[in-house]
């Protein structure tokens, strides 16, 4: 299959037949996914490049009408383009030929004032960045950070190819998670060429044979090809572990961590360091901290960041009010307000889904809300720790016990590796005692004390499980760690 884009813009079939597809729209929709890196976008950027002047339901009906439009005209080629909830990419990514002279896109009318900008910043990069050849052909006009997935298969096996591309599918997944990056997947042997070079590069090199699989994962910090963390993961031959698998679990954790800090450590700060950077900060539980978090989440609503911005700064404010007593009329109208209008930004996204259910739950105290916003998560992402948590807590409250200590103890396996993991161990120890599980319960929060020695919650519950196991020496021990950052506590407070 070959597409060109200098010139007007046609779409060959292996046959050399012409299925462009015959709408403005369509032809728009695949021109920009194709001219995306990795051939990937979100539903919502979509929406906001073709059907700008729509409201969010209008513009996602039409998405889902072009998008099988563009399959029919596809043909037998159509099975390249995939869809889920989220996001709309091309799998494996077509060949973009620019070889012919000619003005980008040079017939296609979309008359969006989003699209229109859109192909200006691309073809102004082509102009400035003059013709490329190549296998893939990835514009990046914002100049965000490039990360590259490299997946080399040295074994000749399909199931280890088909093991080396779920792990490289779930890595994909998880960095577009983080944020405002561009991440392109791509074999050994594929030419990668992008307007800048990329900030790090991901290596996943598979072995093995039908029975047992081995993977080798590096971060590798360029332009230096610095190897600054490296892993490798032993498998049986199985789908199902590399998404259910603690180890598994920890070790993609830890390497989109590793990315993450990677990221943050560029100069100047990007946006998405920043950012990154900001939310650390609210689970360090300093007053000042949560500040300073806030005002750089105030600067990153305004862009890309826009949805998950307003989602962590609706977090803060019920963190303020759960951990600093702050629960005057204005912390808890705002945290509702910003939490209504992340949904409205980005309302298929995990993450905010997640917080804005903690945020329904604990300052409305509206049950169904929170529980319909976490199981929207929890489809979206099924692996993902937040929303994982935010189900686990929905549940503990209608009553269910054991499915929710269940999802908690995923949502634990699912944070193993993450800096903040030890938040998840706060919440195996909430469900445990939904169980009466004293025993459990104390063990979890005392994990959590050990990965973060100042964090209050775990204090609180460490001194209340003392008491209630009649051992008062352990009591007296942990009051006195917690009256070291909160002075007036006193074990009454928890009555």
């Amino acid at each position: 299959m070959r597409v060109r884009v200098n010139g007007p813009f046609r779409v060959f079939d292996d046959d050399g037949k012409d299925v462009t597809p015959l709408g403005k729209k369509e032809r728009g929709l695949l021109a920009l996914l194709l001219l995306s890196p990795g051939q990937r976008r979100t539903r919502l950027w979509l929406q906001d490049k073709l059907w700008s002047d729509r409201d969010a339901e209008q513009a996602s009906g039409s998405l889902r009408q072009a998008l099988s439009n563009v399959r029919k005209a596809l043909g037998p080629v159509a099975e390249r383009l995939h869809a889920d909830r989220s996001t709309v990419w091309i799998a494996p990514e077509i060949r973009v030929d620019d070889s012919d002279d000619g003005e980008l896109l040079d017939d296609i009318d979309v008359r969006d004032p989003e699209f229109s900008d859109w192909l200006r910043d691309q073809r102004m990069g082509r102009t400035m960045r003059g013709p490329t050849h190549g296998p893939t052909v990835l514009l990046n006009p914002q100049r965000r950070p490039i990360v590259v997935l490299r997946q080399t298969d040295h074994a000749a096996s399909p199931r280890s190819s088909f093991l080396t591309r779920a792990m490289g599918q779930r890595i994909v997944g998880d960095l577009l998670l983080i944020g405002e990056m561009d991440v392109i997947q791509t074999e050994a042997q594929d030419q990668v060429l992008a307007d800048s070079p990329p900030a790090a590069v991901v290596e996943l090199e598979s072995y093995g044979d039908d029975a047992e699989g081995y993977l080798l994962l590096r971060v590798v910090a360029m332009p230096g090809r610095r190897i600054v963390w490296s892993g490798r993961l032993t498998l049986a031959m199985t789908i199902s572990q590399i998404w259910q698998s603690a180890e598994a679990t920890r070790l993609v954790n830890q390497l989109v961590r590793k990315v993450s800090d990677l990221l943050a450590g560029l100069a100047p700060l990007s946006p998405s360091a920043a950012f990154h950077r900001a939310v650390r900060r609210i689970y360090e539980f300093d007053h000042d901290g949560l500040l300073r978090a806030d005002d750089t989440l105030a600067k990153a609503q305004d862009g890309e960041f826009r949805g998950l911005a307003l989602a962590w700064r609706s977090f803060i404010r019920l963190t303020s009010a759960l951990e600093f007593r702050d629960t005057g009329p204005g912390t808890i109208a705002e945290s509702l307000a910003f939490a209504d209008e992340a949904l409205q930004a980005l309302a298929d996204h995990p993450v905010v889904l997640s917080l804005a259910s903690q945020v329904r739950l604990k300052l409305e105290g509206d049950l169904d809300a929170a529980h319909y916003l976490a199981l929207r998560a929890a489809e979206i992402s099924d692996q993902n720790p937040y929303a994982l948590e935010a189900l686990s807590q929905s549940l503990i409250l209608h009553g269910d016990f054991e499915k929710a200590n269940d999802y908690a103890m995923q949502a634990r396996q699912s944070a193993q590796g993450l800096a903040n993991s030890f938040n998840w161990d706060m919440q195996a120890c909430l469900s445990a005692l939904s169980l009466n599980q004293l025993d459990v319960a104390f063990n979890a929060a005392l994990e959590c004390h050990r990965k973060m020695t100042f964090y209050r919650p775990a204090l609180r519950y460490l001194v209340a499980l003392s008491y209630l196991a009649s051992n008062r020496e352990a009591a007296v021990y942990y009051t006195a760690r917690l009256r070291r950052i909160e002075p007036d506590f006193t074990p009454a407070l928890l009555l």
